[in-house]
């Protein structure tokens, strides 16, 4: 195991207000998009399985988001659902409010602090919440990639941006999301898990910002909210 005696990660995921997410996402159900790739990204994280993943916790400011994502979990209703995992059933998915609220890295240097509360003696991965693609075992596959201590970054497909920074228990995050932040966390001092991992997480690599980056993800095979999200938007557009 390349990153050594597995750790149970929480991992943390933050959400913009629906009607602000994704707004370089060209489509007419944008918000409802937004709400459904981060519902599959919450599930896919959720059902690694707790040997590596021992909670989810959602930072959003959205109340109808928090109670779709955090309900469907606790109804048992897996979006990943046929997709390998291992480790003992799902994770919880619970939801605090970003109580900074300015802007993303803010929310997970939050998440974190919360994190660090709750669940002590466990690692923080922070992740892109818009993962349509993502399958839960190449996220237990990048976070076993992990190291023991210290931090980890894994690029997007793009390889200039961020889609999972770890920080193990008693590390920092740090988080630098932004332009060019893969660079940046690698200049902090995070190991770069991106060339050891390379084809083997697409999923995990595919953030959505762009119909383009939409279209990519729905070659991969996105979870069900979001195919259903997408079967709607087309019948209403026929």
């Amino acid at each position: 195991m390349a990153g050594g005696r597995p750790q149970g990660w929480i991992v943390v995921l933050p959400l913009k207000r629906l009607g602000a997410a994704k707004s370089r996402l060209e489509h007419p159900g944008r918000a409802l998009l937004a709400l459904a790739m981060a519902t599959d990204t919450a599930a896919a994280a959720a059902a690694v399985g707790r040997d590596v993943v021992a909670g989810v916790l959602l930072v959003t400011n959205d109340p109808a988001a928090t109670a779709a994502i955090t309900g469907r979990a606790a109804d048992g209703d897996d979006a990943s659902a046929g997709y390998p995992a291992d480790g003992g059933g799902p994770a919880p998915v619970l939801a605090v409010p970003d109580l900074p609220d300015r802007g993303l890295n803010a929310a997970l240097r939050h998440g974190a602090r919360i994190a660090a509360r709750r669940w002590p003696g466990h690692g923080v991965a922070a992740m892109s919440a818009d993962l349509a693609a993502l399958r839960p075992a190449e996220l237990r596959a990048a976070l076993l990639a992990a190291p023991a201590a210290g931090r980890a970054v894994l690029a997007d497909a793009a390889g200039t941006g961020t889609v999972l920074l770890c920080a193990a228990a008693g590390s920092e995050l740090l988080p630098q999301f932004g332009v060019d932040s893969h660079a940046l966390h690698v200049r902090s001092g995070a190991v770069d898990l991106t060339g050891g991992l390379a084809t083997t997480v697409p999923g995990l690599r595919r953030d959505v910002d762009t119909v383009t980056d939409l279209a990519a993800a729905r070659l991969l095979g996105v979870g069900p909210a979001t195919s259903a999200v997408l079967a709607t938007a087309a019948a209403n557009a026929g």
